[in-house]
């Protein structure tokens, strides 16, 4: 029933509604708020770029450093401002306790990346949390093969790799549908319950990523109990301009070639933005000759993972309007992929299957395509010292995988020549929205909503899930309280409702000869869970603007998923047969978290903890028996146990001058199943990761000139800290070397970003990486050459 009435609500013809939108949720009335910037010298700094937060509008400072924005005569509001060899800075205001012009003088940066910034001054969860933040440079200089692999060297993060072009976020040992990302305010959906299914997201637009390390299920919904990653819309562009930028990016390895060109317009608040990406490569290059499955030596010929390349396009848009007292935005992208699987990794590993090729791009079966569309409409509104945030979108999500038929279920076709192994068929509508109310300068709340309805239709010769309809929706409450100067609280309420209905599906499997062997199946299920999320928080500034104490305190929920209960297929791609129990329970999360950081003039420290107590907890276990149908693999079932998650992040910074610094982070990720003692599975090893950084200060540094050198060990996984049939792991230590510099050629002045990732070419597996279960290592040697040209 949910089901059915948030689908009627969702189906209303955008066409009827974006009009009267545009019209009721933008308004005018201003008043101004000026400035000056200038350097630690009092010479005034023009082309800094200075946003007004929350609503991200962007201006431009002029040749005497001077800025200007309208905006509502009472709200608060943040401004932030970055200039290029400077600190960022920032500060919160209310509009009728502001002098203008404010003037505001930025002192020269000493380390290589700013990484934690002020976004906002909105009640949010995340100020108890451990959250960092990474701006455009910052991706730039960490940009790896995907979104995920650019952002999977922060500590407490890391990577479910499958070769080079898919990759999925792990928080703190928890992935899949325990971690949201949310992209132009919507949360993403496309299958992310499989490993082999990566994020549909365009890394050359993520300029701006947030990421909430913990439990923030109780704002972003029941999924979050592992953590969120927003990906935040870019600047708007600063009024009555146009820019953009062009980007080139070229990786040795598999030979990659990548492009992506940004444009931006601005006239009299209505804003465009466009951005279009293409990105080719080849198959990927590894250090090794042969790799060893079952006990048999297979050939890896010319060191090279044959038909693991592929192509991807991307299309990203963006119309709005800003005024006084608001912002209203249409976003849509378009995702595509189309990449090959190594034949090694589907099915039993043969030899003949394995020649070289000619051409490294071609792509033939085993292959997927996948395409994701999404329309999203956001509009932020001001009144008072209050806002309003509503978000909608819709989502539809196409993939498609290219095998040939195994004996088991040739039988099943008509067409002895059909290619098509699984196509799932996802659309899905969501909404969120909350209201903040200011009523004292001490308190603020926040009431909100999150609301989404799926469907999922299947097709192919291979069986993994059947059909589906999911409901998610909750609502929330939370409160903020400035008790001091010093201390502020956060706490809140959330219910939530879930419901599940899978169909019915059933065939049969074969012998070599076309006898029924057995059939597989999943029942009818048509289940709904209700329950609720609770947090408290505290945030105690022990010394101003140097120690900070976080610690937050919640109880989380999660609704198993379709594939959880009804699944029971082989998942080529990852050497096993998947199978779901129909009665799973919801999985309730007891979390503790714990942070402290301290900034002093040289000195950066920061350190987090976790124990996170997860009652019916549910995971895909190794079962250690073997399906008899050909090429099945090993039965993996979900099962619900009690286990305990803890760990830690902590990160180092030191600057020895203002032109050298060096940083050291590590992470660690216990786990404990209460019922055998032992580890989960696809735990993600302890590492410890160490840099050094160089820059010259800005007035010897004409090209903005950075250096790094960093060291990445990752330790082994041995038999007391794997699952129970899961493989042990050596440890390795990976090196990486690179910089970025500008060419000053006035206005389109080049930023190149050079890097050598792997340096030492090292053989190693990675525990979390698909090609870790057939003994096949990672990617070898990798230069990766980026050319960033801005124009306007």
């Amino acid at each position: 029933m949910p089901c059915q009435f948030f689908q009627a609500c969702f189906t209303m013809p955008l066409t009827r509604i974006l009009p009267w939108l545009f019209l009721l949720l933008t308004s005018t009335g201003v008043s101004q708020i000026s400035g000056i910037v200038t350097n630690d010298r009092d010479e005034p700094l023009p082309g800094a770029l200075v946003l007004l937060l929350p609503d991200s509008s962007a201006e431009i400072t002029d040749i005497n450093g001077y800025f200007r924005f309208n905006r509502p005569a009472s709200a608060n509001f943040s401004l932030e401002i970055r200039f290029l060899g400077y600190h960022t800075w920032s500060q919160s205001f209310k509009t009728n306790a502001f002098k203008s012009p404010l003037r505001i003088s930025l002192t020269a940066s000493e380390q290589l990346l700013e990484t934690i910034i002020i976004t906002s001054d909105h009640a949010k969860q995340e100020n108890t949390l451990s959250t960092t933040h990474l701006i455009i440079n910052a991706l730039t200089l960490l940009r790896g093969g995907t979104f995920v692999q650019s952002i999977e060297k922060l500590p407490g993060i890391s990577a479910i790799n499958v070769g080079t072009g898919i990759a999925k976020p792990v928080i703190r040992g928890l992935s899949f549908n325990r971690i949201i990302i949310n992209s132009q305010g919507i949360k993403q959906e496309g299958q992310q319950w499989g490993a082999d299914h990566g994020l549909e997201i365009d890394q050359f637009d993520a300029d701006h990523v947030e990421i909430i390390k913990g439990p923030a299920s109780l704002q972003y919904g029941s999924d979050g109990l592992g953590g969120v990653i927003n990906i935040l819309p870019g600047p708007i562009p600063a009024k009555n301009t146009f820019s953009g930028n062009v980007t080139g990016l070229y990786k040795s390895n598999n030979q990659h070639l990548a492009g992506s060109a940004y444009a931006a317009i601005n006239k009299n608040d209505w804003f465009a933005t466009a951005r279009v990406s293409l990105q080719d490569f080849a198959s990927f290059r590894v250090p090794a000759t042969s790799f060893v499955y079952n006990g048999f030596e297979l050939p890896i010929f010319n060191n090279t993972l044959i038909n693991t390349g592929g192509n991807e396009n991307n299309l990203n848009l963006n119309l709005g309007r800003k005024t006084a007292q608001g912002i209203t935005r249409l976003s849509y992208s378009r995702y595509q992929l189309e990449a090959g699987f190594f034949p090694g990794a589907i099915g039993i590993p043969r030899s003949y299957t394995m020649s070289p090729r000619e051409n490294n791009r071609s792509i033939s079966v085993p292959s997927q395509q996948v395409s994701h569309h999404k329309l999203s409409l956001s509009n932020l509104h001001f009144w008072g010292d209050n806002h309003t945030e509503i978000n909608v979108g819709y989502q539809y999500n196409l993939r498609r995988e290219f095998s040939f038929p195994e004996n088991h279920n040739r039988f099943l076709l008509s067409d002895p020549n059909d290619r098509l192994a699984i196509q799932l068929s996802l659309q899905t509508l969501s909404s969120n929205g909350h209201i903040e109310l200011n009523p004292t300068d001490q308190w603020k709340q926040i009431l909100g909503f999150n609301a989404q309805y799926q469907t999922n239709e299947r097709k192919g010769f291979e069986f993994l899930i059947p059909d589906f309809n999911t409901f998610r929706g909750g609502i929330f409450t939370i409160h903020e309280w400035h008790l001091n100067e010093r201390l502020t609280g956060i706490g809140g309420l959330r219910i939530d409702l879930a419901a599940n209905q899978t169909a019915f599906f059933s065939q049969p499997f074969f012998d070599s000869r076309g006898n029924v062997l057995g059939f597989q199946s999943a029942p009818a299920t048509d289940n709904t869970f209700v329950n609720y999320s609770a947090s408290m928080g505290i945030n105690y500034e022990a010394i101003p603007d140097q120690l900070t104490f976080k610690a937050n305190a919640g109880k989380s929920f999660r609704a198993p998923y379709p594939n959880e209960t009804s699944s029971d297929g082989v998942h080529h791609g990852n050497f096993r047969h998947e199978l779901g129990s129909p009665n799973l329970k919801s999985e309730h999360g007891y979390q503790l978290d714990f942070g402290a950081d301290f900034n002093s003039n040289k000195l950066t420290l920061a350190f987090a903890a976790y124990v996170n107590y997860f009652r019916d907890f549910i995971y895909l276990k190794p079962s250690g028996q073997f399906v008899f149908r050909p090429d099945a693999g090993q039965t993996y079932q979900y099962v619900q146990n009690n286990v305990l998650y803890a760990g830690f992040e902590a990160e180092l910074i030191y600057a020895f001058s203002p032109a050298i610094s060096a940083s050291t982070n590590a992470e660690y990720v216990w786990n404990n199943n209460l019922a055998d003692q032992r580890t989960l599975p696809f735990t993600p090893p302890p590492s410890i990761r160490s840099e050094i950084q160089l820059k010259p200060l800005p007035a010897n540094n004409r090209y903005n000139l950075n250096l790094f050198f960093a060291a990445h060990y990752h330790f082994p996984k041995t038999s007391n800290t794997v699952a129970q049939n899961e493989a042990t792991t050596p440890g390795y230590l990976l090196m990486e070397t690179g910089g970025s510099f500008v060419l000053p050629f006035g206005k389109s002045s080049p930023l190149i970003s050079l890097q050598a990732q792997n340096l030492l070419n090292a053989t190693y597996l990675n525990p979390l990486s698909r090609y870790r279960l057939i003994n096949v290592p990672e990617q070898g040697r990798n230069i990766i050459l980026s050319v960033k040209v801005p124009f306007g």
